[in-house]
């Protein structure tokens, strides 16, 4: 898909915005938010969409109507549309988010379908926008999708090899440079958490850094690391029926990580960041890790298995720990499809924040916000990190806490007894990352990409020098 900025019209079917005014200039329509309508006249196609009153409208309102609006353009199979922005000031950039919203919004899996989707090719908005916004806009945008793509692929497509592969293609950027580690070098190093939950999948595991400096007067490094389970069975403990249909999405932090990386390193962005995906298969077999084993982490702390399908935490231990000893980062911030509790928490709307700092948890919080990817803070008080302390190990990867109990917060105290003395966020996307609903606007129903977008917004306003 094509987007320009235009002062002309070029194209017959026009989308026109219109806030709730009085009088209306269209019959039967209030302009109530996400309101549509389609108007046939000589030559022209008007799509009318509603954003309610010009008081509330805000970058949300734009991006869902804009996807609902490029939508009912592409169910009337429409190659080429024009967008008319309201006659009004607005203290955001209209341009910019409905960007957001043609290409969110427009977004569709099709790759087993035998009938494709209609596409739309060409778009031009009535506005103003530099060039570079434009650019950094779509580019942000098809980074999302690029994610979206990843999390719902086949789990026998997106192996952790296959996530190998994918980084690698980024080594040959400015700036960029890219670290496989096997499973040789995963049990080599003493990574064996890692090791234990891959080992028992004839897809061996594998730990990917994808260093990025693009910013050599800065001091500062950021890392996001991102869990890559590219399917969980459960392993031992095996995941019933109902659950388990959707565990290729496990890997959903670890896609967003990689979206990410491809968006700044695209964009040439003026910050250094390390990209860390850690990717195994929790597999069920002769080879897999059992409940009741004792393992050493690489942090030299030793880890009772309760559970084989608490395995996220696992990876994220030992990838946490390499990551701090190896890059030195200033900031470490994880994404991870950690916890069914945080559905019940949250449901899929909003994501869970858990931090150690108080300013690195409000600076993610305002770029969720922003970028309308939003989180909710969820408290770490001592008891709950008591509730992980082992008889037989150090820890235990299930707390003593009655079953279900806190488990969000559980899992978020677990990966921080690996933290160091560095600021750490875990966003737990366990919901967010995946609809399983209908599409609502810019989300689509599946795999939504959540991280790319809120990163991006973080990483671009955060000057901070711990």
């Amino acid at each position: 898909m094509k987007i320009k900025i235009s002062k002309k019209v070029h194209f017959s079917t026009h989308i026109i915005l219109v806030p709730r005014i009085d009088p209306i200039p269209y019959p039967d329509f209030k302009g109530d938010s996400g309101e549509i309508s389609v108007r046939y006249e000589e030559n022209t196609t008007k799509i009318l969409c509603g954003i309610g009153d010009n008081a509330t409208v805000d970058s949300k309102t734009i991006r869902t109507a804009s996807a609902k609006a490029i939508q009912k353009a592409i169910d009337l199979k429409r190659t080429e549309v024009t967008f008319t922005l309201p006659n009004h000031s607005y203290p955001i950039s209209l341009e910019k988010h409905i960007i957001e919203g043609i290409i969110l919004g427009s977004y569709k899996f099709d790759k087993y379908k035998s009938e494709k989707y209609h596409r739309i090719e060409t778009v031009e908005i009535i506005g103003e926008l530099s060039r570079a916004e434009v650019h950094r806009t779509e580019t942000i945008c098809k980074s999302t999708n690029f994610t979206r793509d990843l999390v719902n692929e086949n789990a026998s497509v997106i192996t952790p090899e296959a996530f190998a592969t994918e980084a690698l293609k980024l080594q040959n950027s400015n700036h960029c440079t890219v670290t496989v580690l096997n499973k040789k070098d995963i049990q080599k190093k003493g990574l064996n958490l890692i090791y234990s939950v891959g080992k028992g999948s004839q897809t061996p595991p594998c730990l990917i850094f994808i260093e990025y400096n693009g910013n050599k007067r800065s001091g500062k490094k950021t890392a996001i690391v991102g869990k890559g389970i590219t399917f969980d069975s459960g392993g031992q403990n095996l995941k019933p029926t109902g659950s388990i249909e959707t565990m290729r999405t496990d890997m959903a932090g670890a896609a967003a990580v990689l979206g990410t990386m491809k968006a700044l390193i695209e964009l040439n962005s003026p910050v250094n960041v390390v990209g860390v995906i850690v990717a195994a298969h929790n597999a069920i077999g002769s080879d897999a890790f059992f409940p009741g084993d004792i393992y050493k982490s690489y942090s030299g702390k030793t880890i009772e298995i309760h559970s084989t399908d608490a395995e996220g935490r696992l990876i994220l231990a030992d990838a946490v720990s390499y990551c701090q000893k190896q890059y030195k980062p200033d900031e470490l911030i994880d994404l991870a499809t950690l916890t069914g509790g945080i559905l019940s928490a949250l449901g899929d709307i909003v994501a869970g924040l858990f931090s150690n700092n108080d300013f690195l948890a409000e600076k993610l919080f305002e770029a969720g916000e922003k970028s309308s990817e939003r989180l909710w803070r969820f408290p770490l008080y001592k008891e709950y990190s008591d509730a992980l302390k082992g008889e037989l190990g150090d820890l235990r990867n299930l707390s003593k806490l009655k079953k279900g109990y806190a488990s969000s917060i559980i899992g978020a105290a677990f990966i921080q007894e690996f933290i160091e003395d560095i600021p750490w966020a875990h966003l737990d996307i366990a919901g967010t990352s995946f609809n399983e609903g209908a599409t609502r606007g810019e989300i689509p129903q599946f795999a939504t990409g959540f991280g790319v977008r809120l990163l991006m917004e973080y990483l671009a306003n955060d000057k901070t020098i711990y």
